[in-house]
């Protein structure tokens, strides 16, 4: 019996265009109203998961946010967040400095707030693109992950400081997120593991984008604490993404999918594929399932 799905969001729940498509919506709220609980698991903190929570009543139905990766619990219905891990400015000083002579984007996040580094090469083209976009004066300079010019994000991220050397970091981190285009990223993260493997969790999370968490932490691990705290088995629970950061959920379940927007090597961890974050692929995994 189905008690839970628990969801990735950039590439997964999130359309492009970062919305729930209506067919998934009306899915997921007629489970809740059957007894299944939601799981948002992601990147973001709460600051920029509640909004989407809130589509989906997850309050009023018990549901909960695997945020950060794994670093931070909410409880939708309790309204209740526990902070398993952070770490503290001295942990990533000599990663974020390694970072700042990579030729990427660097942001050390915290909940509602990220410092950023990047150097005069993407400066430019970041320049030419504000340009080409005629974007105000205001529109922030960082970039996420589908572009070196993201999202406007200060609703979600209101504290956003450009830093210029890793001793400006002066307050405790929840993650280390890094931005640069595909070829680059692979060789960012072969460098990354061959030095700090030991040290952290490294994650390609899309294309060109790369995570570094508190070692230890990940989704999978912190749904596995959910599911032993609800008693949950590992055939009550679904899981679905698209990213390298997903894969730790589909080893801790026995049902996991892999969107069609994956990477092949995401594919090859989950025990299905389904149907794309453009294609309403979670509602098509749930009916293979008989869901």
């Amino acid at each position: 019996m189905l008690k839970a799905i628990i969801m990735d969001m950039d590439g997964t729940l999130l359309a492009p265009g970062d919305h729930i498509l209506p067919e998934t919506k009306q899915k997921l709220l007629e489970l809740e109203r059957q007894g299944v609980t939601l799981i948002l698991a992601s990147g973001r903190s709460y600051t920029r998961l509640l909004p989407y929570a809130d589509q989906l009543d997850m309050a009023a139905n018990g549901g909960y946010l695997i945020e950060v990766d794994g670093i931070s619990l909410y409880d939708m219905g309790a309204g209740e967040r526990e902070v398993l891990r952070r770490m503290d400015p001295s942990e990533i000083r000599e990663v974020y400095t390694d970072l700042m002579h990579l030729n990427c984007e660097a942001q050390a996040c915290f909940d509602d707030g990220f410092f950023d580094y990047f150097d005069e090469d993407i400066r430019r083209k970041k320049e030419q693109l504000r340009k080409e976009r005629n974007l105000p004066d205001d529109f922030p300079w960082t970039a996420g992950p589908w572009d070196w010019l993201g999202a406007d994000l200060r609703s979600g991220y209101p504290n956003q400081t450009f830093v210029h050397s890793a001793e400006e970091i002066n307050r405790p981190i929840n993650k280390i997120q890094l931005m640069q285009d595909e070829d680059k990223i692979r060789e960012i993260y072969d460098f990354l593991i061959r030095k700090y493997g030991d040290r952290f969790e490294i994650f390609r999370t899309c294309p060109r984008q790369l995570e570094i968490l508190p070692k230890g932490y990940s989704k999978g691990k912190t749904l596995k604490r959910l599911m032993e705290m609800k008693g949950w088995n590992k055939d009550e629970v679904v899981a679905f993404g698209d990213g390298e950061n997903d894969v730790s959920m589909f080893e801790v379940v026995d049902d996991s999918f892999a969107m069609a927007n994956a990477r092949d090597f995401v594919k090859a961890k989950a025990r299905y594929e389904t149907a794309s974050n453009a294609d309403n692929g979670i509602v098509q995994g749930l009916e293979r399932l008989g869901v």
